[in-house]
């Protein structure tokens, strides 16, 4: 039994290496796996042919990128449309297939957008497109959505975008399961149901959340249900079930009449083939086929007739789940999902020697204590009434709502008719269903996030307490973890050390988080994608959530373009601060509860101290300027005899007037670089009377805009300042100590992957 867990520990190990082995030691390895083989060390030879395994695909995966040195770069290339694609208005979204053998640097799978694209792309399609292609990258912070890694797991090998010429042409178009996936997307969309109920119905029925507003998404976060409007192992192991129980009722049927069929036989049978469809509906996405696994591992050894332990039975859907998805282990699902059926296991030997409500309850406690410590790790939110929101929902959406989903999918080539009760049906559920969960927040009144920065004590900590909470009674210790739990409880939230500056890595835009002991700032929140997305909600939101910010105590805005303020509703989603200073109006139209959110502008003069650091606005004054670059809010922050200072995009103008501001006499000890490092901004006179020690450029990597300007980053190193930039070097986190040394930390070095 171990054997399988030693082997899934080595392939998911590789995926935390900083870099993988060469051709040479690969061939060296198996050859060491052989000769451990032989020698019959068998815990070992399997944990080998993991790693081994392990390096394998990360090498053919990064074989299938496209090189650095042509990125960016375009290409003629033919392909198919796979997938649904997604659009936002401005753009369409899309996998795309490449065909053929004359693919550009053995490219397979790219993802790419198609701007202000007027016909409509379907899933079958066969296109040669001129597309612009860069190597998979994203940004890296801690806490942050990882969309490098997400990339990987898809199997992209590049992203770019359509190019508008007249080479695009369409050559050919096939059917495929995708096509008819698509199909019942355009009849859900047509349906006469309100829009949160065609979004759940979509996500139920094919996995598509786009639909999903950042709005209702929020509240299925609060409410702790979000796992139930997406098709995973809930879903699909529930949906086994049924199918099986239908299995054998009709076998049972059919013998009566003289069919000698075996029960368990037809109920797997069925069972997996109705899987197998709910499966193909959510285009086999990668939370699909982990829950697939786990119930074919299942249904294969109900059909053996053969006792295999739990441990067994569990550790086989790990291997395979391992060998599917090497990369597993960096997404929050596999936690959740793992934790969730590692639970009930646990569960079974007593589960059913108590009442049928009683069991209900302790199943619904088990797993939430179980899914506890992935849903802080992951920086999700912590829902206190989830084990009684989810002890109605689950078997309302699980035995109502899937069914009538599914039933109505099965229906609609047949009769339009009867799948069209059938999906208003289940849309009327859903309203109701959502009915429910928006007055969930107003009674849930616990903090919903880690209170404390999730440090590897914590985390370790609280493992104990989950795993001695889960002891059977009569263990010696158990009661063990109500004084860690409490000591858990008096741990103090504020930071140690008195000034920390992070400045985010969030591409072509900028974000500051400041906190002092007790207090947090955030300058700029970065920027809005459309659609919901925004750097503010996937990067900032993660990041105070880690800190274990549950107060966010001053939000500036240093003016209204979108790459500093396109974030701000997103945090405001998540984070309603206590101060909100801008340099221009903003629109808050997309933010729930605008109306109780109040601004003010920042103004020259105004200062302030936290604990024993002094923040002060140097800018705008009165006469405020004469652009919305030379609008932005100057903030220098003070300690102990350093400062920071934090220009926003201000331009040779502006930075002529603070010449002559005497708070700016004395050396800076950090500066971001104004504007991202433009030419039209860091002027010779501002460097060398500033004379930073670091300058900090938060810009895009290789991006249009080509930030920072070779003559700036010179202009600095002559000054003798040491250069940063957020493209090279995610997140960079500046901590003083108590007695003012800097340690700088960059997020990218930290948390090294072979595919960075």
């Amino acid at each position: 039994m171990f054997a399988v867990y030693s082997f899934s520990l080595g392939i998911f190990s590789v995926g935390l290496w900083p870099q993988l082995p060469g051709i040479s030691w690969l061939i060296g390895g198996f050859f060491v796996c052989i000769f451990m083989h032989a020698l019959r060390f068998k815990l070992f030879v399997f944990l080998a042919w993991g790693l081994l395994y392990g390096a394998c695909w990360g090498q053919y995966a990064l074989s299938h990128q496209l090189p650095e040195e042509v990125s960016p770069s375009d290409f003629l290339v033919t392909g198919e449309v796979v997938g649904l694609p997604v659009s936002d208005g401005r753009r369409v979204r899309f996998n795309f297939r490449l065909r053929g053998d004359d693919r550009p640097h053995d490219l397979k799978m790219l993802r790419l957008s198609w701007y202000y694209h007027d016909a409509t792309l379907r899933p079958g399609q066969v296109w040669q497109l001129r597309v612009k292609l860069r190597r998979p990258r994203g940004t890296v912070n801690p806490g942050g959505f990882d969309y490098h890694t997400w990339l990987i797991r898809q199997g992209v090998s590049a992203t770019g975008y359509v190019r508008d010429t007249e080479e695009n042409r369409i050559i050919s178009r096939h059917s495929s399961v995708n096509s008819l996936r698509f199909q019942l997307r355009e009849t859900i969309q047509l349906l006469p149901i309100d829009d949160g109920g065609k979004a759940l119905i979509l996500a139920l029925t094919l996995g598509d959340r786009s639909l999903i507003s950042p709005k209702l998404w929020d509240r299925l976060a609060l409410s702790g249900v979000v796992h139930l409007v997406v098709i995973s192992g809930l879903h699909i192991g529930l949906v086994a079930l049924l199918s099986y129980c239908l299995g054998a009722l009709l076998a049972r049927f059919l013998g009566l009449l003289g069919w000698p069929l075996t029960v368990r036989y037809w109920g797997s049978v069925l069972s997996l083939i109705v899987v197998i469809f709910y499966s193909a509906m959510a285009g086999f996405s990668l939370p699909t086929q982990r829950a697939l696994i786990m119930v074919v591992v299942a249904i294969v050894v109900l059909l053996l007739n053969r006792h295999v332990s739990r441990g067994l039975g569990f550790g086989t859907a790990l291997a395979v789940v391992a060998i599917v998805d090497p990369l597993a282990i960096f997404g929050a699902g596999f936690w959740l999902s793992f934790g969730a059926v590692a639970g009930l296991l646990w569960l079974v030997p007593t589960a059913f020697n108590t009442s049928l409500w009683r069991t209900l309850l302790k199943i619904q406690w088990l797993v939430f204590a179980v899914l506890l410590l992935p849903l802080m790790v992951c920086f999700l939110p912590i829902a206190w009434l989830s084990p009684l929101v989810n002890l109605v929902a689950i078997p309302w959406i699980s035995f109502l709502v899937v069914p009538l989903c599914l039933l109505a999918a099965i229906t609609s080539p047949v009769s339009t008719t009867l799948s069209g009760w059938l999906w208003s049906a289940a849309g009327w559920q859903l309203e109701l269903f959502i009915t429910m969960i928006e007055a969930v927040p107003s009674l849930d009144f616990l903090p919903r996030y880690s209170p404390w920065p999730l440090t590897g004590f914590i985390v370790c900590t609280l493992s104990l307490v989950i795993g001695l909470v889960l002891l059977p009674r009569g263990i010696p210790g158990r009661y063990l973890c109500v004084p860690l739990a409490l000591g858990l409880l008096l741990i103090p939230s504020g930071y140690s050390r008195p000034l920390v500056v992070t400045i985010l890595d969030v591409g072509q835009g900028l974000s500051v988080v400041v906190k002092t002991r007790h207090r947090t700032l955030v300058y700029d929140t970065g920027t809005s994608f459309g659609k919901g997305f925004s750097t503010g909600s996937a990067v900032v939101a993660p990041f105070l959530r880690r800190q274990g910010t549950s107060v966010l105590d001053m939000l500036v805005i240093s003016h209204s373009d979108n790459d500093h303020a396109g974030g701000t509703a997103g945090l405001l989603g998540a984070f309603s601060p206590s101060q909100l200073r801008v340099g221009e109006a903003l629109e808050l139209s997309e933010v729930p509860g605008r109306d109780e959110i109040s601004s003010e502008f920042c103004r020259s003069g105004e200062s302030w101290v936290w604990d024993e650091v002094m923040f002060s606005f140097l800018h705008p004054g009165k006469q405020g300027g004469n652009s919305n670059n030379n609008r932005s809010c100057v903030l220098q922050i003070q300690y102990a005899d350093q400062s920071i200072l934090l220009p926003g995009d201000i331009e040779a103008d502006v930075e002529g007037q603070l010449l002559n501001n005497p708070q700016l006499a004395t050396p800076v000890t950090l500066l971001v670089a104004p504007h991202h490092g433009s030419k039209t901004s860091s002027s010779y006179n501002l460097v060398k009377r500033l004379n930073p020690a670091n300058v900090v450029f938060s810009a895009g990597y290789r991006h249009h805009f080509g930030h920072p300007a070779l003559p700036v980053t010179e202009r600095y190193q002559r000054q003798g300042s040491r250069l940063w930039n957020t493209a090279e070097s995610g997140a960079l986190t500046f901590t003083w100590s108590d007695s003012g040394l800097i340690s700088v930390s960059e997020a990218r070095s930290q948390s090294k992957r072979y595919w960075y």
